[in-house]
């Protein structure tokens, strides 16, 4: 069964920098409009098979980005407020280098375990953990009741969500790959779950995935050595 994580199209708060986390968050822009569509046409010839089930965050982009991949596969998303975007607390809409380094560097022990660190003004590791993992499990029971073990679940969300989820269901999603590398806007990645994994405990799903792809490339494609210079960029 296959999980696939994706960013959202562009917004006018990427273009800028802007730390958006808010509801209902900037829309898309012209180019993320763009890049929805094109994730659609190019998606079983360049990320999965076809979806199976889709969730979105409540966040305008997100629900934008799925429209045309749902509208493809005649599929109804599921919105879920659990994978909205990591709540940037008192850094809120600033786009300063610092505070955007405050933001993302706080990502960094989260994906590490250590979920007691808290956001300024936010939300800690364990809180993220507590909305998205039971979102993570519904799409997949959702899949095998549905197709069965070669299902495909997708969940359509934000940059640093994204870094979160999949550094705590894979093990071989680093903390370095995540943090010097950044999801595109509408790029995905895509984690294997074992054929017959037990969901009926959803703590269970941590660490139990294969990752295929991080940004649309095998993971052995990025430099993960030490000297990790973070992607100031989220969303």
């Amino acid at each position: 069964m296959y999980l696939v994580l994706v960013r959202h199209g562009q917004t006018s708060s990427n273009v800028t920098g802007a730390l958006d986390t808010g509801r209902p968050g900037a829309p898309l822009n012209d180019r993320g409009l763009q890049q929805a569509q094109r994730l659609a046409a190019r998606w079983e010839n360049e990320v999965a098979p076809a979806p199976t089930t889709v969730a979105v965050s409540p966040l305008t982009r997100t629900k934008q980005t799925a429209a045309p991949l749902c509208a493809r596969y005649s599929l109804t998303p599921l919105v879920r407020p659990g994978i909205r975007e990591v709540r940037s607390g008192d850094l809120e809409m600033n786009a300063g280098i610092s505070d955007i380094a405050r933001y993302m560097g706080t990502l960094a022990p989260w994906a590490q375990g250590e979920w007691g660190v808290r956001m300024p003004g936010g939300e800690s590791g364990s809180e993220i953990l507590t909305r998205a993992l039971p979102v993570v499990h519904e799409v997949l029971s959702s899949v095998r009741r549905t197709a069965g073990e070669d299902g495909v679940g997708v969940i359509v969300a934000h940059g640093a969500l994204n870094r979160v989820i999949a550094a705590t269901l894979a093990t071989d999603i680093t903390v370095n790959l995540v943090m010097k590398y950044r999801l595109e806007n509408t790029h995905t990645c895509v984690l294997e779950l074992p054929h017959g994994h037990d969901l009926n405990d959803v703590s269970g799903l941590i660490g139990a995935f294969h990752a295929k792809t991080w940004n649309e490339r095998p993971l052995d494609a990025w430099d993960v050595s030490d000297d990790v210079t973070m992607s100031l960029n989220n969303g």
